[in-house]
């Protein structure tokens, strides 16, 4: 059901939480009450003709995916490996011992947001660290082939790997018993992809199994500041859109510094803490996790998450938790419940110009059906090609019971194949769910909410057809 919430609660803060250290907050003039206009004016930000943003090359950027470039390898196995950390380890040395069949190959990690991104008609663009090995040929060539601006590199590379050895992607010689030698799996250099294991039981549930788990950290060594290059193309786009793993590849201040930077131009910052949050609770990972959580215009959680996070199990009151943070710029904090849809939280004080602090209002946004049946084959990549439908409706005004609709609508088509990468939401099978749920949707104001998701979508595709974006997957759609 759709509910419209402006009741205050106590905001009980999380008894885990420790203050960022001074030098790793925003800068006085993002923490002003003035700060909540950067993220509003970042939501018109080339939304119309003249004010549209480009790249140095010319180009309209509608969203930059920053850091968590990786290839998953889907394998499966009779029964997913224990929780204990050693074991996991052994498992990923034995899983590491020789290159993964090429048939289980697909792009992962943030990629599933940049192709989701990508379907929806939102121009495109990559900045993170691809390797020159094999991998990084067939993260290039799927990016490129489903309309995403080609990857700008956040490291130097080398060819001197390349010689008659085979790069898989971990910066360790794996001999091929003629004298050369092949990089082993997992991302330890800068000249090699990282690989992550999606082990699959016989009930499809999952578990990973990467470099990301064990470190050390950060796992891109001696990468103090991203290069020009990179920094161009975050600071033209009009929102930027990144996880809690940019901190398992990048020094805090690194981040920092590119994240602010954009902001400063204007861009909005889009942050999902992801199953990474459970280990930035103490220390400089907190304090990386509480920069972002302050610099971001909008948050998106998992109900798990969220309770990580902040210490409370409500969705709800999690949100507001973000929302209340002393130094917080969000305007909206989105937190995901499964088949139980979503809900969102928006600032109070949201296009008002009076700089008073009303009451946050809350959008709880149902399943795409009113049976709540989408037949749910594979869950991985939901949340990634969620936050996609999330970054449309909030860089494009939309409002948050509209954007909901069809972040419920994206997730739920991703959910009805297997796997993720090239296997997320496709416009065709959104605009369906979105059709279905504007014919039952539980009630009058949810079916009018997906019937102008539908409506909007429609927009959005032909004119991403119009600029010739990724006409492959577009042209059936629209």
């Amino acid at each position: 059901m759709l509910l419209h919430s402006t009741r205050q609660t106590a905001l009980h803060r999380g008894g885990h939480q420790i203050p960022a250290p001074e030098a790793f907050r925003a800068p006085k003039a993002a923490r002003s009450s003035k700060s909540s206009s950067g993220c509003l004016n970042a939501r018109l930000r080339g939304s119309r003709g003249s004010s549209a943003v480009h790249s140095a090359a010319g180009e309209q950027i509608d969203v930059v995916g920053l850091g968590n470039l990786c290839v998953d390898a889907v394998l499966p196995l009779p029964e997913l490996p224990p929780p204990d950390k050693e074991l996991r380890r052994q498992l990923l040395g034995t899983l590491t011992a020789s290159p993964p069949p090429r048939s289980s190959w697909e792009v992962g990690g943030n990629c599933n947001f940049m192709v989701a991104a990508a379907r929806l008609g939102l121009a495109t663009a990559s900045v993170g660290h691809i390797g020159t090995d094999i991998y990084g040929n067939f993260m290039d060539e799927v990016l490129r082939e489903e309309g995403v601006q080609a990857t700008t590199r956040i490291a130097p590379t080398s060819t001197s790997s390349s010689g008659n050895g085979t790069s898989n992607g971990n910066g360790h010689g794996a001999s091929k018993g003629n004298g050369s030698s092949a990089p082993a799996i997992g991302g330890g250099s800068l000249d090699s992809t990282l690989i992550c294991f999606v082990l699959v039981d016989p009930q499809s549930r999952h578990a990973f199994c990467s470099r990301y788990d064990f470190g050390p950290w950060p796992l891109l060594d001696g990468i103090s500041e991203l290069p020009e290059r990179a920094q161009a193309v975050l600071r033209s786009s009009r929102a930027i859109f990144t996880n809690g793993f940019i901190f398992d590849e990048l020094p805090l201040q690194a981040v920092q510094a590119c994240v602010l930077d954009a902001i400063s131009q204007g861009a909005a910052i889009f942050f999902d803490p992801g199953p990474r949050c459970q280990t930035m609770l103490e220390g400089p990972r907190r304090a990386a996790l509480d920069l972002l959580l302050d610099l971001s215009c909008v948050v998106l959680m998992t109900e798990e998450e969220a309770h990580v996070v902040t210490g409370l199990q409500d969705a709800e009151e999690a949100a507001k938790w973000v929302l209340a943070r002393p130094n917080a710029r969000a305007q909206w904090v989105v937190v995901k419940m499964g088949a139980n849809g979503a809900v969102l939280c928006t600032r109070g004080d949201a296009g008002s110009h009076t700089g008073s602090a009303a009451a946050p209002t809350t959008t709880y946004m149902g399943a795409v059906k009113a049976s709540g049946a989408v037949d749910v084959v594979d869950t991985v990549g939901c949340g990634d090609s969620f936050a996609a439908a999330i970054v449309m409706g909030f860089i494009n005004g939309w409002a948050p019971d509209v954007t909901l609709g069809l972040a419920n609508a994206v997730g739920g088509a991703t959910a009805t194949g297997r796997g993720a990468g090239r296997n997320v939401a496709r416009p065709e099978t959104v605009l369906r769910l979105l059709g279905e749920g504007a014919a039952g949707g539980v009630n009058a104001e949810q079916r009018a909410a997906f019937a102008q998701a539908k409506g909007l979508l429609l927009q959005q595709l032909a004119k991403a057809q119009g600029r010739g974006l990724a006409q492959g997957q577009l042209s059936a759609a629209a």
